[in-house]
């Protein structure tokens, strides 16, 4: 199955941004209904595509497309006798597809969830060296709210492993600001507190968005729609130009005929 993350990346947050400005986010065509089951999990239902039908399958485009028009859409489970899913969900996985998603765009906002039992005070110090903490909250995590930070798994026993130790208590919700690279910054501090503090691979403490359109989904899922919106005008907005940029790299990636010369983003040095 063809899976391009970064194409999702930005349908994702083509949509978000659209809705950000007060717009009704442009729906867009997507192949894979588990393309578009993606992004609007991922989105919280504010993003809704809709499925190019010419290769669709017809085990599970149907029952999958109806979560895409749920008020609030939710995972139709992982077992499909097509293997659609298990399909779409290694190429998301691959770690070519893992490279690809860090994606530089210029955005000053991302997030960081702190896991139950992780050690806060380090991890405090870790982001503190290279963020402006913005928001913060408690709060514990749904199966729901697994479901949609981490829809692309490896199948049933690792998505029960990952939701009962993400459900096992409560976790710290912390929005931060940063500099124009602030969510490649995030990949930097995800990378060294895991490999400072972590005990074993599932229990890595910090979790931290891959690209700019995952970190407003993110803020979205664990802060709220009004948080994100909120902080979206105050630290987003003044700097319009990064939008721009970003809205151009996201159509350009949707449809390069369109928007030829663009790029893939636009590249920024880590901090």
């Amino acid at each position: 199955m063809n899976v391009d993350p970064l194409r999702l990346s930005a349908a994702l947050g083509l949509g978000l941004e659209t809705w950000l400005h007060g717009a009704v986010a442009p729906p867009g065509a997507v192949e894979s209904a588990w393309d578009a089951w993606w992004i609007a999990i991922r989105s919280g239902g504010l993003v809704r595509p809709m499925l190019d039908g010419r290769s669709a399958c017809p085990v599970c485009s149907g029952p999958v497309m109806a979560e895409v028009v749920r008020a609030v859409p939710e995972h139709p489970g992982l077992e499909w006798r097509c293997g659609c899913f298990m399909a779409w969900a290694s190429a998301m996985r691959s770690p070519s597809s893992v490279l690809r998603r860090t994606w530089a765009l210029p955005q000053r906002l991302t997030v960081a969830l702190l896991k139950p039992d992780a050690p806060e005070a380090e991890i405090w110090a870790h982001l503190r060296r290279r963020f402006r903490i913005v928001h913060q909250a408690e709060r514990t995590l749904t199966t729901a709210d697994c479901n949609r930070l981490y829809p692309d798994a490896y199948g049933t026993d690792f998505v029960a492993t990952t939701s009962a130790y993400l459900t096992s208590g409560p976790s710290q919700v912390l929005v931060l600001m940063g500099g124009d690279d602030a969510v490649v910054t995030g990949l930097d501090v995800k990378r060294a507190v895991r490999n400072e503090l972590a005990t074993d691979r599932m229990r890595n403490h910090l979790h931290m968005p891959d690209t700019p359109a995952e970190a407003l989904a993110d803020v979205a899922l664990l802060a709220g729609t009004d948080t994100l919106q909120t902080l979206y005008d105050r630290w987003e907005t003044p700097h319009d130009r990064h939008a721009r940029t970003r809205l151009a790299a996201y159509r350009a990636r949707l449809d390069p005929d369109r928007h030829p010369g663009r790029g893939p983003g636009v590249a920024l040095p880590h901090r």
